[in-house]
């Protein structure tokens, strides 16, 4: 009997020396406090993907000037210099028939500007407005998922911190059983089943906080992924797994969808995109007139055998209008006008089809929300019971009045009880951060 019970005892203490190690080593580690606002500013300062879309946007804002959209002219210099080496003194043919050597430099400054060509200086401009307003209606999307990715992996990781703050409850009550059971055996008042149960108990108890602790860990190293640091960092989540119980009007969420939804505004912006290209398209069926003006400036010496060197200089000056008019072009202009009025269509269709698409995923969100919150009513009442009857059980369990058999039943219960209300929690305030975003409340808040 003594055998056994040092037997039982050494196991135990191997299982918890592990799961101590284990927790140990995480503590171990440094652990700053992170709030919720907290990680979202790393995460909007440091996200990779975020990063990568102000690069976009600053290499648009750079391209959206007036010179980029052809406003000024263009101004060019050139320099040439030249030199010449002539023997004709064998040359019987040559009029002079001596060395003959010149040298010249030539110097040239030209101006070319376009002082009409069908206002696509405008429309240049205007859609480098647009395309810079694109890249930051993108770079705002990255944001908003960014925002949501940090918002709900921050949450997951505290949920999976409640649901081993649950185990470890449960953990240390089956531990404190087993103990208590092994003294009654003891003293001869114990059955073997009860403490085989308690056992059993322990083991299930230990795996379960062992895989809970993994969740957490993952559940943490995806938030530092999306906060763009080390993904080793640990964190003290300072924030609680509070729920807001928050009642929508669906009529409200709608309009507000409809007018600040990112998609939405990104597709308005294409289709101002693609009116811009149709201007600059009919543009080319406009007269193009441009002037050119400039000088050349030119300096040469003459040499002629060894008689005294020449010199000369020559000042050229020209200033030219040019008006250039397309007649026919076998109706290539007028093909890719209609090509993007199409295009245009296209995305008009697009535009109501992905107003469609929003409607359709915010009424199944909105439904969702509406039954996850009548759960985490119905689940806290059922934790509440649970918990209740838990607290009973253990006083019958002390006073024999129920086997171990039945009170792990109740206290599963009791485990699965406090899960499922700790998980409706976040399911709610995931379908709240749903709505947020496509309503566009993520970038407002």
């Amino acid at each position: 009997m003594l055998s056994k019970v040092k037997y039982i005892e050494q196991k135990l203490k191997i299982v918890f020396l592990l799961i101590s190690i284990m927790f140990f080593n995480h503590s171990l580690k440094a652990q700053d406090d992170l709030s919720l606002s907290d990680a979202i500013q790393v995460g909007l300062k440091q996200n990779f993907d975020i990063l990568l879309t102000q690069k976009a946007i600053e290499i648009n804002r750079i391209q959206n000037t007036w010179g980029e959209a052809g406003r000024y002219p263009t101004v060019r210099l050139g320099l040439n210099q030249g030199n010449a080496l002539s023997d004709q003194s064998r040359n019987p043919t040559s009029f002079i028939q001596a060395l003959l050597m010149s040298n010249n430099i030539q110097g040239t400054a030209d101006v070319n500007w376009v002082l009409f060509n069908g206002f696509r200086v405008k429309a240049n401009k205007e859609k480098l407005e647009r395309l810079e307003s694109q890249s930051e209606g993108n770079a705002a999307l990255v944001v908003e998922n960014t925002i949501q990715g940090i918002i709900l992996n921050y949450y997951n990781a505290k949920l999976q911190a409640e649901k081993i703050l649950l185990l470890k409850n449960v953990i240390e009550l089956s531990k404190n059983k087993w103990e208590y059971q092994k003294l009654r055996q003891d003293l001869g008042v114990a059955l073997t089943v009860d403490l085989l149960q308690y056992e059993n108990a322990f083991y299930q108890d230990s795996t379960n906080i062992l895989m809970q602790q993994l969740a957490y860990d993952n559940a943490i190293r995806n938030l530092n992924i999306l906060m763009g640091v080390e993904e080793t960092k640990t964190w003290n989540l300072t924030e609680e797994l509070e729920v807001e119980q928050i009642y929508y009007v669906y009529d409200d969420l709608k309009a507000k969808m409809l007018s600040n939804n990112q998609n939405v505004k990104n597709e308005l912006i294409n289709l101002e995109i693609i009116q811009r290209d149709i201007t600059l398209a009919k543009a080319t069926m406009y007269p193009v007139v441009s002037f050119n003006t400039g000088a050349q400036y030119q300096t040469s010496t003459f040499k002629i055998a060894d008689f005294p060197r020449a010199n000369g200089v020559s000042i050229n000056y020209y200033a030219n209008f040019t008006l250039n008019f397309t007649l026919y072009d076998g109706g290539k202009v007028k093909r890719g006008i209609q090509a993007l009025e199409v295009q245009n269509e296209v995305n008009e269709i697009q535009m109501e089809k992905l107003k469609a698409t929003l409607s359709n995923e915010l009424k199944t969100h909105f439904d969702l929300y509406t039954v996850r919150l009548q759960m985490f009513e119905l689940t806290k009442k059922s934790f509440q019971v649970a918990k209740k009857n838990f607290e009973i059980a253990k006083l019958k369990e002390n006073s024999g009045l129920i086997n171990s058999f039945v009170f792990r039943d109740i206290e599963m219960s009791y485990l699965s009880a406090g899960m499922a209300m700790i998980e409706t929690g976040f399911n709610l305030i995931e379908s709240q951060t749903n709505l947020a975003k496509l309503t566009g409340g993520l970038l407002d808040e």
